[in-house]
């Protein structure tokens, strides 16, 4: 590979010299085929790469593989046998960074929540990306939209969160994409103006977005073992009070998918306890 004695330039390097992984996913999911991962290219690179080695790669994902992460044993973007047709499809190019069995969980999740149609749109263009991690101080996740700095949209989990959690985050990718999202977007990409908002705005939008979405998520889900943080900001009521509330207001407990979530969740919006809740663009709650 050219450029042996210098570090390409864009290429992100670890403190161990090498590429790390969640950056050359993301770049696969930037610039790369996704049909690419269905076959095994005759160049096939380790997985552990210095930015020397992998530059070629990192200009052109087709001119060869790197093991694990765009060949067809791929964990990365494995989806179960039990998960057929077009969700499947849509599922092979949303890339899960977790060990084998909290991917299979976590698509799975997925593919119960969402219709085929949903997931295509979550999966177009540059698709996105799950990040696992052990744990997260204050949070069971957050979302990270398209943006200065991240260039494909990424969900970050805690490792065991439960379908609530999982639900609530892919809900809001799926609102940007729809564009339902309160954030203020430029094709899917969240417009700069936004930082530059006072104080009380962003409160405003961050607020109506969080609200909404867990609305949705309710309509989306059974009743779960733990529910959303945000229950926790409702004056007067307990969180799991609130949380059982919203699910027999808002679906009667039964998990919903496609228009009939979001139509449930917008009619009953005004009867929830959710929409009382108090929230604010700088504190952050368990999802």
């Amino acid at each position: 590979m050219k450029g042996r004695f210098r570090r390409p330039k864009g290429i992100p390097v670890g403190k161990d010299g090498y590429v790390p992984e969640r950056e050359i996913v993301r770049r696969y999911q930037e610039v790369g085929d996704f049909s690419d991962s269905n076959t095994d290219d005759s160049l096939i690179l380790p997985r552990k790469l210095t930015p020397q080695e992998i530059e070629q790669w990192w200009e052109d994902p087709s001119v060869c593989d790197i093991e694990g992460i765009d060949t067809k044993d791929s964990d990365i973007y494995s989806v179960p046998l039990s998960i057929r047709g077009r969700k499947r499809k849509a599922l092979k190019r949303i890339a899960v960074l977790s060990d084998r069995k909290e991917s299979d969980r976590i698509k799975k999740i997925l593919a119960d929540s969402f219709t085929a149609e949903e997931l295509e749109r979550m999966a177009d263009e540059r698709s996105l990306m799950v990040s696992v991690q052990p744990h997260l101080r204050d949070c069971t996740g957050f979302y990270l939209r398209r943006q200065d700095g991240v260039p494909v949209p990424e969900i970050v989990l805690e490792e065991g969160t439960t379908p609530d959690g999982i639900v609530h985050e892919a809900v809001h990718h799926l609102r940007v994409r729809e564009g339902r999202a309160t954030f203020p977007t430029r094709n899917g990409v969240l417009d700069p103006a936004y930082r530059r908002l006072p104080k009380d705005e962003r409160d405003r939008i961050v607020g109506r977005e969080e609200r909404e979405t867990v609305a949705e998520t309710v309509a989306r889900t059974r009743i779960d073992p733990v529910e959303s943080g945000y229950y926790d900001r409702i004056p007067g009521q307990s969180s799991r009070a609130a949380y059982l509330h919203d699910q027999e207001v808002i679906s009667g407990s039964k998990a919903l998918k496609g228009r009939a979530a979001v139509k449930a969740a917008e009619r009953n919006y005004e009867r929830t306890s959710i929409s009382r809740a108090i929230m604010s663009s700088n504190r952050k709650g368990r999802r």
